[in-house]
C-alpha cells in the first residue's frame, strides 16, 4: 500500500508542478518569442525546487538529510530531463507534424487546439515522469 500512496502523492505534487511547467513553456514559446527548448527548460527549473521539497516532506517522509537528498534530488532530475529532451527532439525530428499518438488522440487535440509540437511536449513530460518517480523512489529519497 505504501507505493500507492507514494505513487499518488508524487502523482499530486506531479499534476502541479507539470501544469506549471506547461504554463511556462506554453507563455514563452507563444508569448515570450523563445525557443522551445529554452521555455523547456525554463518551465522544468520553475517546478523543481517545489517538487524537491514536497516530495522530500510529504511524498516519500524521507530522513536522508537535505544536502545529500538534494544533491541527489537535482542529479536524477538532470538525468531525467536529458532523457526526456531526448525524447522531444527525437519526436520533433523524426516525427514533426505526427508525433505518436497524435492521430489518435488529435480529434480532441484539436479541439483544444493543442498542436503536435506541443503533444510532443506532453509526450516526453510523461516519459520525464515515470523514470523520475522510479529513480527517486529507489536512490533518492532512501535511507
Amino acid at each position: 500500500m505504501k507505493i500507492f500512496e507514494q505513487a499518488l502523492k508524487f502523482g499530486i505534487v506531479g499534476v502541479v508542478n507539470t501544469l506549471l511547467t506547461l504554463i511556462i513553456i506554453w507563455t514563452m514559446t507563444n508569448w515570450g518569442g523563445c525557443s522551445e527548448v529554452i521555455a523547456n527548460f525554463t518551465g522544468y527549473v520553475a517546478g523543481l525546487i517545489s517538487s524537491f521539497i514536497f516530495n522530500k516532506l510529504w511524498t516519500f517522509k524521507s530522513t536522508v538529510g537535505w544536502r545529500k537528498s538534494a544533491v541527489r534530488f537535482f542529479l536524477v532530475w538532470a538525468i531525467c530531463y536529458v532523457i526526456q529532451l531526448l525524447v522531444l527532439v527525437s519526436l520533433h525530428r523524426y516525427l514533426p507534424d505526427n508525433p505518436p499518438l497524435y492521430a489518435f488522440f488529435s480529434p480532441l487535440l484539436k479541439i483544444i487546439k493543442i498542436e503536435p509540437a506541443f503533444f510532443s511536449q506532453m509526450l516526453a513530460m510523461v516519459v520525464f515522469t515515470l523514470f523520475n518517480f522510479i529513480i527517486n523512489k529507489l536512490y533518492t529519497f532512501k535511507a
